[in-house]
């Protein structure tokens, strides 16, 4: 079981969403680098037309399109199999206040169809 977050769980949700088919339909203009902030930890992931091409465990020094942050204890919300009310998804816990995506918030609402999908595989991961 991979804890969450941490390197490897980002690694193999990163590893996931490459071989994601619904990722790969609902991504395929989508190319952006985007830091997810679990409260303690903060990973970056690129996507390049529906690949995820880098993983930045360390992401002080990358430059990011968009963020999304939360605290970790909403991010477990998010991940949860049954995730209560206002977390059931990414905009549900942004518009509810748990949750902030900032930077190219432009990019962030173009592509939010697999922004969703990535969360939804990261809830898959979580739950390995």
């Amino acid at each position: 079981m991979l804890s969450f977050p941490s390197g490897d769980w980002i690694d193999a949700a990163a590893t996931a969403l490459s071989g994601d088919h619904q990722f790969a339909r609902t991504s395929r203009a989508f190319e952006a680098t985007i830091l997810f902030d679990f409260g303690d930890a903060a990973y970056a992931l690129t996507v390049d037309n529906s690949d995820v091409v880098a993983v930045a465990n360390d992401p002080d020094f990358v430059s990011w399109d968009f963020a999304v942050r939360a605290p970790e204890s909403t991010w477990q919300k998010l991940l949860s199999e049954t995730p209560p009310p206002r977390h059931h998804d990414l905009l549900a816990a942004w518009l509810g206040g748990d949750a902030t995506v900032e930077g190219d918030l432009e990019t962030a609402i173009q592509h939010l169809r697999p922004l969703e999908r990535m969360i939804g595989v990261f809830r898959e991961v979580a739950d390995e």
